[in-house]
């Protein structure tokens, strides 16, 4: 597909320069309506056909959730061209059936998702996990009000599980209890950066599951809690199917205010995420988070030590921390790429380190904060399907090789 749009170009290059555009449609929508897609173009009736502009608008519509990928075509007409964008949808309705697990420790999640609702690019995802416990979860997102650059998204949740909180030298399990109703608004500043502000009232309720007396771990603690939250987005990354080259980066701040007599908790972190293709079937990743929060000497710190979020095979919310410097990197090579089937293979380094709630910087270097794995696995894709990726990794520790496990889940860890 590449190839043809290359010399269809060339073709049209020498005489096609002083050439307008007379029209620009679309082929291939079935569920996306056209006026939806039309306000991502830059092109339109009257412009001067420019190559590089084309191949922009075409990458600009393969990086929406609801293509697999996009090329054109460009036409003679008796006074200029035609435009056509050929969009290849993907099935966006989906039954969501996700798992992961490692060693003594298994979730799944079951529910229904949909990233092009009314063929508008918005969203609207429910389900049922169960991780320890039993949670519930409904999201909508209109990403693009009436065409326009804002955006709102709703949140109502009701999350528990069993959380392992540190006390001195001891664990204490607590039945965890969170029920939250959230509220963003979205501001487009333009196709690659975002703004969100919102926030949540929630409640967070703990109740002791391990059985026994510790020092300083109360039996239950229930809080009422308000959350303030802003998120920058710049998201530079181009996709074909399942390969993606480019940059996203993602800036974090929340405030939480406590309706008791806690002081207000803050915290901060930057996602940045780099990807490279390299040759026809390689893919290159890399990850580096930066988080701080309130270095209170509590036990309640939000930056977690767990196999789904950062360190792969380490276990299940191993540690906790105030602040986090986390660097994953794998490198992805599919060696079955078939018209709707690909498998790729997968060799990673997952590392980090973290600072201890009431610590300071220094823990950062402390080598018992420091944490180095490694691995690999496999990434089974379904090219027609958004996000049908079934992940299976394997990580150890490269310090201390008895310390390894599988990690299951849906979609890329990054």
């Amino acid at each position: 597909m590449k190839g043809l749009s290359f010399v269809i170009l060339f073709l049209f290059s020498i005489d096609c320069y002083s050439q307008q555009i007379e029209s620009v449609s679309f082929e291939g929508l079935s569920k996306t309506k056209e006026s939806f897609v039309e306000q991502f173009l830059t092109i339109s009736k009257g412009d001067q056909l420019d190559s590089s502009i084309l191949y922009l608008n075409k990458q600009r519509l393969a990086n929406l959730e609801m293509f697999a990928d996009v090329d054109f075509k460009v036409n003679r007409l008796n006074k200029g061209v035609e435009v056509i964008f050929e969009c290849e949808e993907v099935y966006t309705l989906l039954p969501i059936f996700s798992f992961g697990g490692i060693e003594e420790n298994f979730w799944i999640q079951v529910g229904a998702s949909e990233v092009n609702l009314g063929g508008r690019g918005n969203k609207i995802t429910t389900y049922y996990q169960y991780y320890d416990r039993s949670s519930y979860a409904a999201h909508l997102t209109f990403d693009r009000i009436k065409k326009s650059n804002w955006g709102v998204n709703i949140n109502l949740i009701k999350w528990s599980t069993l959380e392992p909180l540190f006390f001195d030298s001891n664990t204490v399990e607590y039945e965890y209890d969170n029920y939250t109703l959230g509220l963003d608004v979205i501001r487009h500043l333009n196709f690659t950066d975002r703004l969100l502000v919102g926030g949540a009232l929630f409640t967070e309720d703990y109740r002791k599951f391990t059985e026994g007396s510790f020092a300083g771990a109360p039996d239950e603690l229930s809080k009422l809690k308000m959350l303030g939250k802003a998120i920058l987005i710049h998201n530079r990354i181009n996709y074909h199917y399942y390969y993606l080259d480019g940059w996203h980066n993602q800036i974090n701040l929340e405030s939480v205010y406590s309706f008791d007599d806690d002081p207000n908790f803050y915290i901060m972190f930057n996602d940045v995420k780099r990807f490279i293709a390299m040759g026809l079937r390689g893919n290159l990743a890399a990850r580096i988070r930066l988080g701080l929060s309130s270095n209170h000497d509590s036990p309640f710190a939000p930056f977690v030590l767990d196999s789904y979020l950062n360190i792969r095979g380490i276990g299940n919310r191993v540690d906790r921390g105030t602040g986090a410097i986390i660097l994953n990197a794998e490198y992805r090579h599919a060696f079955i790429d078939k018209n709707k089937i690909a498998v790729q293979g997968v060799i990673f380094s997952d590392s980090g380190s973290w600072r201890n709630p009431g610590g300071d910087f220094s823990d950062f270097s402390d080598d018992e904060n420091f944490v180095l794995f490694a691995g690999g696995g496999f990434r089974f894709i379904h090219k027609k399907i958004y996000n049908a990726i079934l992940r299976v990794d394997y990580g150890f520790n490269l310090q201390e090789p008895s310390i390894n496990g599988f990690v299951l889940g849906i979609g890329q860890y990054f």
